[in-house]
């Protein structure tokens, strides 16, 4: 049987693996590479990163899929290790006896806003999916220009990726929903201790209801009981994007990473290209302006 976890609430994490996080991003559009037992996520063309980039592989203990030697590859290193740069990982500790008193009064206000006008539950039927969360896509996209959803904004194209995340194991798709019409979408999954936030995308009606701080409060409330979770991780930091999460208790960790390029691709943006730079070393982060 699969390993679930029992919580007070009325959803829970199967426990996932990378196969089925490769599965998820490549449905997304993304290039993902199986070498030798590690899943390489694509991350610029011909440079890549481990999918799990919160995991630490000592130097030269994993090969980096063979494109790489024409761009580069970076992975996390244990504390010790050599390294030459570092990746700012934001994760939430997942505290025991989370709760709303834990945010700041504007967030706590915000939940208690959107608490009075949503609901969250999960979604399990791909059918209903497809049919509600389309015209909410479509508002998310007008929104964001959403860089890997651009092509879902057909319906034939939404509805076949629809049947593809329900057919993925061991993720949980939730629904924030207003009566019956829904407002919001998120998908996460959990890999041994860490449970990720994966994707959230929600019409401008709802965002403005403050939808985007009622998903990530119930989620994190559902996630504290957990033992088996210790972080919940929601992505690296990418400038002031991060702030939504770092305003509600997250926190961006360094890590140290190894980074290895091509002594063209160095050279290049080393001197051509600093922002970019500044993001592979990790240089960029808040507390590192």
């Amino acid at each position: 049987m699969p390993d679930v976890l029992s919580t007070n609430s009325r959803f829970s994490w199967p426990s996932g693996n990378e196969g089925d996080l490769a599965a998820y991003d490549q449905l997304l559009g993304q290039e993902v590479i199986q070498e030798h037992g590690v899943f390489w996520r694509c991350v610029r063309p011909f440079f890549y990163r481990p999918l799990l980039m919160f995991r630490a592989y000592p130097v030269n203990s994993i090969a980096p899929p063979p494109l790489a030697r024409w761009g580069g590859f970076q992975h996390a290193v244990p504390a010790g290790e050599p390294s030459n740069s570092r990746l700012n990982l934001l994760l939430f500790e997942n505290r025991p006896h989370y709760s709303v008193r834990d945010l700041d009064y504007n967030r706590r206000r915000q939940v208690r806003i959107a608490e009075g006008k949503f609901e969250i539950r999960p979604m399990t039927d791909a059918s209903e999916f497809a049919r509600k969360a389309y015209p909410v896509y479509l508002s998310f996209y007008e929104r964001t220009r959403y860089a890997y959803g651009e092509q879902r904004r057909t319906r034939a194209i939404f509805e076949s990726w629809a049947d593809g995340l329900f057919r993925l194991p061991n993720l949980v798709v939730l629904g924030g929903y207003q009566g019956e019409t829904l407002g919001g979408v998120s998908v996460s999954m959990r890999i041994d201790e860490t449970l990720l936030y994966l994707t959230y995308f929600c019409d401008s009606e709802s965002l403005r209801g403050n939808l985007s701080d009622l998903m990530l409060h119930e989620i994190r409330r559902a996630a504290a009981p957990c033992r088996e979770i210790r972080h919940i991780y929601s992505g690296t930091y990418k400038g002031t994007n991060a702030n939504f999460y770092l305003l509600r208790g997250c926190e961006c960790i360094p890590v140290p990473a190894q980074l290895c390029l091509n002594p063209v691709s160095a050279y290049i943006v080393n001197h051509f290209m600093p922002r970019l730079r500044a993001r592979l070393v990790g240089s960029d982060g808040p507390a590192n302006p």
